[in-house]
């Protein structure tokens, strides 16, 4: 306190008050003589007595904090001394700096549950992150390695720990966090180090990776399973989501655009970018999902084949248009891809079956570098093509309508010769295939513009689909009935033992009708008001006179060829534009 000396207007003045109640105004004069003057009480005394009491007290305050503070410094040394597991109950609490000895400590943020160790090299304290986090005080100042654990997970890093000073860190694991079905099983193996676990009721799990590298993720429901591939390069999250199923789709709204849209987990995906000549950037979203991603090449005894995988497929009518949804694992109210399924046969459905990559040379095989097989009937190329092999066929509607399901859902447009190339030939005669082979991509063109005509379109490995020749296609024919199909290939015909699946229109498709009583749910077309540019911009004649169906295209130049395109001709019709294909049909 702080003390001030009164200063008055009239010093010495005072007030007399008489018996009476009157009063007189007087001035006093001190008159004592004093012996001795002693301290004069005034503000200058009082201040200097307030001063010498206040740092008294102050230093006996400092004292008792001084000692109360190395006793617990004491305490602290001690139980480090006992107890290589410090925790916080052997301790000092935080608190401002008195006497300058305060514990340093550190705070740890981390996953809940995870184990905590501090450590000097010598000494250690260690806890549990309770809540997602662990405070504890350090026997001393200087570096601490602070590592957090939890099951396969570990993350490490230091500390300058300082007396009267709070750290606060953050350790972060290589986490992978599962999202898949409830009850599956996940593994995630990297090498030989592999972490596992089941997923609870959430739907979701995580996996603490113990270092850094390619994890492969694998979910196991019953007899599902799928996988996936995780690069896990810094300390962070990666989450991943699962699917026993995987379904992408593409839906036409039935008018004049040869435009579909995407559906379900295609919905968002880019058009791919087939390659043209001279191109160093191409590539589809579609290039690592099955059943695209399996249509590669090998040498099998029909020659050089490409694969496709089976997968499972619905067709929905919508108006005049449809929807087409592919999944790569059976789904209910799915059916079987039609080249795969069940043929009747006695063989069941096969899980892969092979197309020629190249109309048939000379031998009926599918061999690079020979001129096209022609001047044959269908019926004729059918016997000559089955000769070289017991599951070795000619091509038919239901592998050429399996054709047409991957490739609408993977490019949603009717238009093939606009999104990969306009094909066909040199106007005049077929040339030798093989011309795609040096294509570093699996579809495209080998000119130098789509919108040139000439030979040199692929797609997904298989050449020529409207270049060079038509194809003969088997396992169909036209009658009075319409479209009839034929799925066994033992039972190929020209004319008899195919279902009738309905009578298509003749000309450019404006309309399509889903039929599902021809052994597989296929579309028709049901009325014929479109264009080469419209609609679906290829030509599909129908004749009842006329029962062999040939497809595709050939060397003329037409905007009406393509993938779609389906004519027809009579049983002993041939000619220098007719070829063939094979494909095979495997009985195990």
């Amino acid at each position: 306190m702080h003390f001030v000396d009164r200063k008055a207007k009239y010093p010495g003045r005072w007030t007399m008050m008489k018996p009476d109640g009157t009063s007189e105004i007087i001035t006093l004069i001190r008159n004592d003589e004093p012996v001795v003057d002693g301290t004069p009480m005034n503000a200058d005394t009082l201040n200097t007595l307030s001063d010498v009491a206040g740092a008294d007290i102050a230093r006996e305050k400092a004292e008792a904090a001084a000692e109360e503070a190395k006793k617990s410094a004491d305490k602290a040394a001690a139980v480090v001394s006992t107890d290589p597991t410090l925790t916080v109950s052997g301790a000092a609490a935080d608190a401002a700096a008195v006497g300058g000895i305060v514990l340093p400590r550190v705070v740890v943020h981390t996953e809940a549950g995870s184990s905590i160790v501090l450590s000097d090299g010598e000494k250690s304290v260690s806890g549990v992150a309770a809540g997602g986090s662990f405070s504890a005080a350090l026997p001393h100042d200087g570096e601490w390695t602070v590592t957090a654990t939890l099951g396969s997970g570990a993350a490490t890093e230091t500390v300058q720990a300082e007396y009267c000073r709070t750290k606060t860190l953050t350790l972060t694991y290589y986490t992978l966090t599962v999202t898949v079905k409830t009850g599956s099983v996940v593994t995630a193996q990297c090498g030989d180090k592999t972490v596992t676990g089941t997923v609870p009721e959430s739907g979701s799990i995580k996996l603490y990776p113990p270092i850094a590298g390619t994890w492969t993720v694998t979910a196991t429901l019953g007899d599902k399973t799928t996988t996936a591939t995780v690069d896990v390069t810094e300390y962070k999250d990666y989450p991943l989501e699962l699917a026993y199923v995987h379904i992408y789709g593409a839906s036409w709204d039935g008018t004049s655009t040869t435009k579909w849209s995407r559906t379900d987990e295609a919905a968002e995906f880019t058009d791919p970018v087939p390659y043209v000549a001279g191109a160093s950037s191409y590539g589809s979203p579609f290039d690592n999902l099955q059943p695209w991603a399996g249509m590669v090449k090998s040498e099998r005894t029909g020659g050089t084949m490409v694969a496709i995988p089976k997968f499972w497929y619905k067709l929905t009518q919508n108006g005049r248009g449809m929807t087409i949804q592919i999944a790569d694992r059976a789904v209910e109210g799915y059916s079987v891809s039609p080249a795969h399924m069940d043929r009747g046969d006695g063989h069941g459905e096969r899980d892969v079956v092979y197309v020629g990559r190249y109309h048939c040379n000379g031998s009926y095989k599918s061999v690079s570098g020979h001129d096209t097989r022609k001047n044959v009937t269908r019926s004729g190329c059918r016997s000559s093509i089955h000769a070289l092999g017991a599951t070795i066929w000619q091509y038919d509607f239901a592998m050429l309508f399996t054709i047409w399901l991957l490739y609408i859902v993977e490019f949603a447009d009717w238009n093939s010769q606009a999104k990969i190339g306009y094909g066909c030939g040199s106007v005049s005669t077929t040339v030798s295939v093989g011309y795609t082979d040096s294509m570093p991509y699996h579809t495209g063109t080998t000119l130098s513009s789509r919108t040139t005509y000439g030979i040199g379109t692929q797609y997904r490995n298989i050449e020529g689909l409207w270049d060079n020749s038509f194809d003969w296609c088997d396992g169909c024919y036209y009658d009075s009935d319409g479209l009839n199909i034929i799925l066994n290939p033992a039972n190929f015909s020209d004319s008899s033992g195919g279902t009738a699946m309905g009578v298509p229109s003749n000309g450019y498709p404006s309309a399509f009708t889903v039929k599902t009583t021809g052994g597989f749910p296929l579309f028709i077309p049901t009325a014929a008001n479109g264009s080469s540019e419209t609609y679906s911009c290829d030509d599909w004649n129908f004749s009842s006179s006329s029962p062999c169906l040939y497809t595709g295209g050939c060397y003329s130049q037409n905007a009406y060829y393509g993938l779609f395109c389906v004519h027809r001709n009579g049983v002993s019709s041939a000619g220098v534009q007719f070829g063939c294909r094979l494909q095979e049909l495997p009985n195990d």
